[in-house]
């Protein structure tokens, strides 16, 4: 009888999932009720919840695994039946709905839409892409007050986000993962503008986010023949992968374009006919010998989706701002496979030009705080159905937010005006770990300056200890000391509101600060 039982995997911790999961647990020993856990992809953040979920059962604890995607809901659930972890699904029509079970897998589009009890309520949320921070979910977190909260996610760096959470336990860095082969290195070509040549090497000046914004939904480059190009010199052959494109429009015009080269290249998007026809496209990608070359993306495969034999990733999305979409976008392509030694990035959009400041910082330094920065309401109010027209997906009819092109959950676009603009471009190598950008001024040789987010925080603390006119007016000082000291540099997003580690401040690093107060004070006299 017992032959016929399936057989599961033991789920074993790595160790730094080790020690994450640990760290979370001394929070909650601590008083936090509601943590988040930030680290790279590929770290295994839904290894770390299903082993503690696991345990949780021990205590006949009830939990629910809450995502933010249709197709993250499948991937989840085989994973925690891999591990034999019996559960029920939370989704319209879903064919593992089971509410009796303790365990529950919950699209937070169904869960937002749906009215519980508080004594329905699970003991153990688990909220996966937690910056998302859809109200509902936070609303049902804050009726939840029993429960113990673990947001997952990458990329923590939604405004607000140190409101709604009490503690952070940041797993590892990108870095660490790659010196120890958890993930896999990068090799970028990123495609200019000609006049845009001598970017790679002085960007900081003249290439900056505000510029590339400015440019608008521009394309640089030709993307069919350039993959075709790069694919053969690299692998020998056409490759595995995935395209984030600026529109299903364009989406379905490359997909015409790959075809007529002799490629076959799928879109999803918010215009499959069903879940099912989606279900059915990621399943055959996900088969090594799969028939289709790649998936074009619009927002749907932005976050969590995981098909690790994935070698190329293409950028044809700029961002102006949302610099956790461009790292997301890039972690789909650094999961380990067997014989894979690095993925090919190419970018068309100038993303990884913009973001290269805080693409090279969050590598290096991870995050330890979460931002307190309140977002801007100016809105002035309209009409029902034009607030709802800005502030809702036409598809699902979840929340977006006003800036947003296209609904992170179902990949719906928002109508638009203007078109995509193509033009030509000059591929340049690009290398992630640049870190000329934290170079520090001319003349400084202090051992400590090769950590510029020490020295932010000794700067905070100098500021915070000697200032007389607020905590604003010590965090403005703070930033012009540190812009001083790294002059070719830009404070990372986030970091300005980062809460100040007083006790962590090392005796040089305070020395440094106070020596280019005084150098400053002294110049301003001289002249």
């Amino acid at each position: 009888m017992n032959a016929l039982l399936p057989v599961h995997e033991e789920i074993t911790l790595r160790p730094h999932q080790i020690s994450a999961v640990e760290r979370l647990r001394d929070g909650i020993r601590a008083g936090a009720r509601r943590q988040i856990l930030v680290a790279p992809t590929a770290f295994g953040k839904t290894e770390c919840a299903a082993h503690i979920i696991q345990q949780s059962q021990t205590k006949k604890a009830t939990a629910w695994f809450i995502v933010d995607r249709v197709n993250l809901i499948d991937q989840t659930s085989v994973r925690f039946g891999k591990y034999g972890i019996d559960h029920g699904v939370i989704q319209a029509d879903h064919w593992l709905t089971a509410p009796e079970k303790p365990v529950q897998v919950a699209s937070a589009q169904t869960v937002a839409r749906r009215i519980y009890e508080d004594g329905a309520l699970p003991d153990l949320i688990v909220v996966d892409e937690a910056h998302c921070e859809y109200k509902a979910i936070l609303e049902l977190i804050e009726r939840a007050k029993k429960a113990k909260v673990i947001g997952l996610t990458a990329t923590p760096f939604t405004d607000g986000m140190a409101d709604h959470w009490d503690g952070l336990v940041n797993g590892a860095t990108v870095n660490q993962l790659l010196a120890e082969k958890w993930l896999t290195p990068l090799r970028v070509k990123a495609c200019v503008s000609p006049d845009m040549v001598g970017a790679k090497k002085k960007f900081t000046g003249e290439y900056d986010e505000d510029d590339a914004g400015a440019r608008g939904i521009t394309i640089i480059g030709d993307v069919v023949q350039t993959w075709i190009e790069q694919t053969q010199k690299f692998f020998g052959r056409p490759v595995k992968t995935i395209v984030f494109s600026p529109s299903v429009a364009h989406g379905a015009e490359l997909c015409q374009q790959f075809a007529d080269a002799g490629y076959n290249f799928q879109q999803l998007s918010y215009l499959d006919a069903s879940d099912t026809e989606r279900r059915e496209k990621i399943e055959e990608f996900r088969k090594p010998d799969s028939a289709i070359h790649g998936l074009v993306s619009c927002a749907v495969l932005t976050k969590g989706f995981d098909v690790p034999d994935v070698l190329c990733g293409i950028s044809c999305r700029p961002y102006r701002k949302s610099f956790s979409s461009h790292i997301q976008e890039m972690g789909r392509v650094m999961r380990i496979a067997a014989g894979k030694e690095f993925g090919l990035w190419l970018d068309h959009s100038g993303n990884s030009i913009a973001f290269a400041e805080q693409t090279a910082w969050l590598y290096e330094y991870g995050v330890d705080t979460l931002s307190s920065a309140q977002k801007q309401d100016s809105e002035v109010r309209e009409p029902v159905e034009r607030v709802k027209a800005q502030h809702f997906c036409g598809g699902c009819g979840l929340q977006m937010e006003p800036q947003s092109i296209a609904c992170f959950s179902c990949g719906w676009e928002r109508p638009r005006r203007g078109e995509i603009k193509t033009v030509e471009g000059t591929l340049i190598d690009f290398d992630l770990s640049d870190r000329h950008a934290f170079k520090p001024r001319q003349g400084l040789r202090a051992a400590c300056l090769g950590n510029p987010r020490a020295i932010w925080n000794a700067a905070l603390a100098y500021c915070f200890a000697n200032g007389r006119r607020g905590e604003d007016a010590s965090r403005k000082w703070a930033y012009g000391i540190w812009a001083g000291i790294y002059p070719a540099s830009k404070l990372p997003y986030g970091l300005y509101d980062a809460t100040c580690h007083h006790a962590t401040v090392q005796p040089d690093e305070y020395s440094l600060i106070d020596r280019e107060t005084k150098r400053f004070r002294k110049s301003r006299k001289a002249a």
